[in-house]
């Protein structure tokens, strides 16, 4: 089989543009986690926030709900 330089033209570009591919590829994907990261925290404070404010609920309903209990029991002791 003889050598000609169109073959080898031909494996050069097609190892280019693979190459190119895959470096586009990895550096798109570098770029999504970096997004991801961020998302990530933004939605960490989010969450965390969220959290607090349904146990803030939660003890503000549970302190209603003693002192409720205690003012019925204070009425019905004397």
């Amino acid at each position: 089989m003889p050598y000609h330089q169109s073959s080898a033209v031909s494996v050069a570009s097609v190892l280019t543009a693979t190459t190119v591919l895959v470096l586009g590829y990895r550096l798109g994907r570098k770029h999504a986690a970096w997004r991801d990261v961020r998302s990530a925290k933004r939605s960490v404070s989010a969450s965390r926030r969220a959290a607090w404010r349904h146990t803030f609920v939660l003890v503000v309903g549970t302190a209603a709900l003693l002192a409720t209990v205690i003012a019925a029991g204070y009425d019905l002791a004397s």
